[in-house]
């Protein structure tokens, strides 16, 4: 590669970091590179900015191709790298006036480092993905929605993005996942959700959730649950009881969505 294209790469790189401070998208971002990652992922160690340019890559786990080899992972045929910076380190050394000389190390430049998205690479089991995929996978297959697992997802143990079909998560329970399947059911049923952690679609997501994990995995602990909509109905100003009355029927028609396509995918299987 030539000196002037990586110096290129480099400045759209550099561009890039900027970019988030003029959309404003600088919190987010930092709230999601400060968050402790998976011991053992090489970006744990990454300069701020690196993991700045991992954050807006969409991906919490991202490596070199021969990293990935040693982590017995294959990066997939077709993938495309994004640029991580490292820095131009030089040296020079300097005599004062009494004749002693001394070295003086500086960055002079960046240069660019090709990496892989993990959700790019396929092989042995990463550290933070299950072992055994979670009740209803197949449901969200049927959506036509895709599950990745990071080391982190931002400040939520997932979260579910409608206009890429996808939903990420940082967190092995099932109850994580059924929530954000709740909210991929809601979408389909009710056309674009508004953006945001809105009280009335987290409470129909987290009451889905609570109902969907008594079916499949009534050993869950619903504590939370019922924590996690106190504090949304108490933002709309209501109690729980009547945030959840209002929100019910919907709550019906998520779990109809979501039950039917189970009921499909088994008798499929069946026949």
């Amino acid at each position: 590669m030539s000196k002037s294209n990586d110096s290129e790469k480099a400045r759209q790189a550099l561009s890039r970091i900027v970019d988030l401070f003029k959309t404003g998208d600088v919190p987010k971002a930092l709230a999601v590179a400060t968050i402790p990652p998976q011991a053992g992922i090489p970006s744990s160690k990454w300069s701020w900015s690196n993991r700045l340019l991992q954050f807006m890559a969409d991906t919490s786990d991202a490596r070199g191709f021969r990293q990935w080899q040693e982590a017995d992972r294959k990066v997939n045929k077709g993938a495309k790298c994004f640029h991580i910076l490292g820095p131009k380190i030089r040296k020079i050394t300097e005599t004062d006036d009494n004749g002693q000389e001394s070295d003086k190390v500086f960055v002079a430049g960046f240069f660019t480092i090709p990496v892989f998205r993990a959700e790019d690479t396929d092989g042995k089991p990463l550290p933070y993905e299950p072992t055994t995929p979670p009740p209803l996978t197949d449901v969200a297959d049927k959506l036509g929605l895709s599950v990745s697992y990071q080391t982190f997802a931002g400040s939520y143990y997932g979260y579910y993005q409608g206009n890429s079909k996808k939903i990420v998560l940082a967190s092995h329970e099932a109850r994580v996942f059924f929530h954000e399947l709740a909210h991929a059911a809601h979408h389909r049923i009710e056309g674009n959700l508004k953006g945001g952690q809105v009280p009335s679609q987290e409470i129909i997501a987290e009451l889905s959730a609570a109902v969907l994990a008594q079916l499949y995995c009534p050993e869950s602990n619903l504590g939370f649950s019922y924590e996690y909509i106190e504090s949304y109905a108490k933002k709309s100003k209501k109690t729980v009881e009547r945030a959840c009355l209002a929100v019910i029927n919907t709550v019906g028609k998520v779990l109809d969505e979501i039950l039917g396509y189970q009921r499909e995918s088994k008798g499929s299987q069946a026949a």
